[in-house]
């Protein structure tokens, strides 16, 4: 999957929950950089802007307005009173690791804040229902760290390289869609440099992947659930581009 759509870039139709949090992630970048709480009437008017340059069809976009101003209402109400004076959105890092000379490292930050001693915390929103730290720390299928820790760890290895060596001290999940009572709704740590060393391996390890071809011939663990099909559709492509 992440060879054909990220690597070949190869064109693909967003699904409805990657429609639905872009744009609550616009929404709220918008009332951030705006630094004044909003009313739920403007949250719906920034909602529904974001959705509809989405060309999400009329049927479906009054419930998805509904549902994304109750998301961003939630984190208005409860976390932006909170905010660090010193505030980021979607802030673009990029470093060029002497480790990996032929490799431009690059990521996108929901929301970095500093404290007023310099302290940096860093924050990715998530739509969806909120993990348990079990299941946000379990490694995946290959013994490696799972998605969510190896992408706070990214954070913490673009920030460290492009600020020369500045440690991030909090790196959070924040789960837009759990009720504020929710104890899952924002998940926080630290990301060693341990992790981060994890981080730089598993880079090294797919970057060699790609060089050698061998990338597609790694083993699958797609699961059918609730997908209609029971093969995995990008495993099926690739037979038929480089194994005929």
């Amino acid at each position: 999957k992440w060879y054909f759509r990220n690597f070949l870039q190869m064109p693909d139709v967003k699904g409805a929950s990657l429609v639905f949090g872009s744009a609550v992630h616009t929404t709220l970048e918008k009332i951030i950089k705006a630094q004044k709480i909003p009313t739920e009437k403007q949250v719906g008017v920034y909602v529904r802007e974001a959705l509809i340059k989405e060309s999400v069809e009329a049927k479906e976009l009054e419930q998805m307005v509904r549902e994304g101003v109750e998301c961003v209402m939630g984190f208005v109400k409860t976390s932006m009173p909170h905010l660090a004076a010193d505030t980021q959105t979607e802030r673009s890092v990029s470093y060029r690791d002497p480790e990996f000379p032929n490799l431009s490292m690059y990521g996108k930050i929901d929301l970095t804040e500093r404290s007023q001693d310099g302290a940096i915390t860093v924050t990715d929103f998530k739509t969806g229902s909120s993990k348990t730290t079990g299941v946000i720390e379990k490694p995946n299928e290959d013994g490696r760290m799972s998605d969510y820790l190896r992408q706070l760890a990214m954070y913490s290895y673009l920030i460290a390289g492009a600020e020369k060596g500045t440690e991030v001290a909090q790196s959070r999940l924040y789960f837009l869609e759990a009720d504020a009572k929710d104890k899952n709704r924002i998940y926080s740590t630290h990301v060693t440099s341990d992790q981060v060393g994890l981080l730089k391996k598993d880079i090294a390890d797919y970057q060699e992947l790609i060089e050698s071809g061998k990338w597609t011939g790694q083993v699958c663990h797609f699961k059918p659930y609730g997908t209609g099909s029971s093969e995995c559709e990008y495993c099926k492509r690739a037979k038929e581009v480089y194994l005929k």
